[in-house]
């Protein structure tokens, strides 16, 4: 655990990401230099679908939503409760979306987290990717004891990456949400440093070489039978396989194949070349 003056260092300092490899996001401080940017999806309705409030309209909202963000976050050294990023894509810098940490209880050694991505992007793994980072922060920079969220229990999307990020159900919030004059019970959930620690290891390795490509391959091409799965097929060129589609191929390898990916793993394993790749690095 670290005192308080170096969590806070780290707090309003280190970026996420900063000690680990994620290999398609990146995250930077969230400032006004993006504004045209981010109301780019802002304006999407799809992008609200489980939000309390509408899209914004002009890019004047979008300037008054940062300059919110940015309150929230003032404070010394020893006293910010919240830090909010922009998530960029690391090919080609295009910023995806935002992520932040709110409501720090450091007595506790507790933190709520929560993020969101251009709804054109979402099916494509990067809100897997966005929660590894985010764990990996809290639990590894940070050096907190608990991680925890809540949305909405219709939210069926998100409570299945909730789910494969090896988040544990903890009850639901009655009537937590009020959205256009209709009350939406909130889906609360939370991870300890002692989980995450637990499901980092992969196990279930059963075969390798030729034959391991052609079973990943034979085992995607079942989940998605309506399309072409060839060597090359990843979540970016095959309609079928979003984000719930994902969780399918995961839960295959572990019935077909004895193959049991950790969180992070999940989060790589966006094409039958990562998927390859993690299995033969397993000790």
């Amino acid at each position: 655990m670290l005192t308080k003056s170096e969590f806070f260092r780290n707090f309003t300092t280190v970026l996420p990401g900063s000690n680990s490899s994620f290999s398609s996001i990146y995250f930077t401080p969230i400032s006004m230099d993006s504004i045209e940017e981010m109301h780019s999806y802002s304006i999407k309705e799809q992008f609200y679908e489980y939000f309390e409030f509408a899209p914004f309209q002009d890019v004047k909202e979008t300037e008054t939503y940062i300059e919110k963000l940015l309150e929230r976050m003032k404070g010394d050294e020893n006293s910010r409760v919240t830090t909010y990023w922009f998530v960029r894509r690391k090919s080609d810098d295009m910023l995806i979306g935002s992520a932040g940490l709110i409501d720090l209880n450091f007595a506790r050694q507790s933190i709520e987290w929560g993020y969101g991505i251009d709804p054109d992007l979402w099916g494509q793994g990067y809100i897997l990717k966005i929660q590894e980072a985010l764990k990996d922060y809290v639990f590894n920079i940070l050096e907190l004891n608990r991680i925890h969220g809540v949305t909405m229990s219709t939210n069926l999307r998100t409570i299945e990456s909730i789910t494969a990020a090896g988040m544990t159900h903890e009850g639901i919030a009655k009537e937590h949400y009020c959205k256009d004059a209709k009350f939406i019970d909130g889906w609360r959930y939370g991870m300890t440093q002692s989980m995450y620690e637990s499901q980092k290891s992969i196990s279930g390795k059963t075969l390798n070489g030729s034959d391991l490509l052609s079973s990943i391959v034979s085992l995607v091409a079942s989940v998605f039978p309506e399309e072409e799965i060839t060597e090359e097929s990843s979540m970016f060129d095959t309609s079928s396989w979003d984000s719930i589609g994902h969780m399918e191929v995961i839960i295959a390898l572990k019935e077909e194949m004895n193959v049991e990916l950790s969180p992070f793993h999940i989060a790589e394993a966006t094409s039958i070349e990562s998927i390859m790749s993690i299995i033969n690095e397993a000790p």
